[in-house]
């Protein structure tokens, strides 16, 4: 029904009306949420666990979805383990000029430019703990946080600091966003000095907060970039042991253009089935070299062109324990979680 009836629906309106109009339909529709679960919810799947988390399947929602987490009730109903909510900045901000949003439907993929466009750390906060309590208990709330545009790339460790302090009681686990391409400057926090700055005060912030709740820390996880080379993966690597950093998500959108059937000359992240190699690929690099090494290990989630079982089953052998899913549910639809999973 979605594919006949409802994409190409959707599809007459702008991407991002599109995607505005579904969120907005379902942060208002509590009321269809039994019906949601019963025709999309995956049977039992095989769970996952790590540090006091416990992942009821594999699959969970990418951040940029749901960047303000107005729809959690619909991500738990359709049988994601866990939803990204973000990118959340310190400040509300806008993000880039409209349109910024362009389907590739050829390809069966999406370019973006959004720019972290949000409503700030205090009202994300509100949205989701304010919804918790109509939650699945086991369902998982992560948050990826980044920096304010105006936020220069010296200051940047600031506002991811600001983003844990402030949201730390809503979030089950948080996720780095230093990848993203629509961001100024954004991905030089790849760079080893400026990574090892953000990671270490990011851990001494979790360790000094995690003492005084008398709690254990949160779990944390890095998004890279697909479009590192060896040396820079290696390098990100040895900063994620160096501060115990828990996970790495491989990968955010990509700035080539792969192998593309249609013409597109707009600027910003691709993603959908033509980023699914180059993660897959970025993904096998980061699994060898963690292989490569001796003691802590951290796991790996894959992300990055997932349309089908096969897709989830060569992220976990390219190295993934979990997979994260975006372009996929707006070409596939809400059963897709059931076809990967069951």
């Amino acid at each position: 029904m979605y594919k006949i009836l409802i994409r190409p629906l959707l599809f007459l309106f702008s991407p991002e009306s599109a995607h505005n109009l579904v969120l907005n339909f379902f942060s208002k529709a509590g009321f269809l949420i039994p019906v949601i679960k019963f025709l999309y919810s995956p049977e039992n799947s095989e769970k996952f666990t790590l540090n006091n988390l416990t992942f009821r399947n594999k699959a969970g929602l990418s951040a940029g979805f749901d960047k303000n987490g107005t729809a959690l009730r619909l991500w738990d109903a359709i049988g994601f383990s866990h939803a990204e909510i973000g990118t959340v900045t310190p400040l509300p901000q806008q993000g880039n000029p409209k349109p910024r949003l362009f389907r590739l439907t050829k390809d069966k993929a999406l370019i973006n430019r959004l720019g972290f466009n949000n409503i700030g750390a205090d009202q994300v906060f509100k949205n989701i703990t304010e919804t918790k309590k109509h939650l699945s208990s086991d369902f998982i709330i992560g948050v990826n946080i980044g920096k304010n545009k105006d936020t220069s790339i010296e200051n940047a460790v600031n506002d991811y600091i600001i983003c844990f302090e402030k949201l730390y009681d809503a979030a089950d686990y948080f996720t780095l966003n230093i990848s993203s391409p629509n961001t100024e400057g954004l991905r030089t926090l790849q760079e080893d000095h400026r990574l090892s700055e953000l990671l270490g005060n990011i851990q001494s912030l979790n360790r000094m907060i995690s003492d005084k709740k008398k709690v254990n820390m949160k779990t944390v996880f890095l998004k890279i970039s697909p479009d590192i080379d060896k040396l820079s993966a290696e390098s990100v690597y040895e900063n994620v042991i160096r501060h115990n950093i828990d996970g790495i998500i491989a990968t955010n959108t990509t700035i080539g253009r792969p192998d593309l059937k249609s013409i597109s000359v707009e600027q910003g992240g691709l993603s959908g089935k033509p980023l699914k190699q180059l993660s897959n690929e970025i993904l096998k690099l980061i699994y060898d070299i963690k292989n490569a090494g001796n003691g802590f290990k951290p796991v790996l989630i894959g992300c990055g062109g997932i349309f089908s079982k096969d897709d989830m089953t060569d992220k976990i052998k390219c190295g993934a324990s979990l997979v994260q899913i975006y372009t996929g549910l707006i070409y596939e639809g809400p059963s897709l979680l059931k076809k990967i999973l069951n």
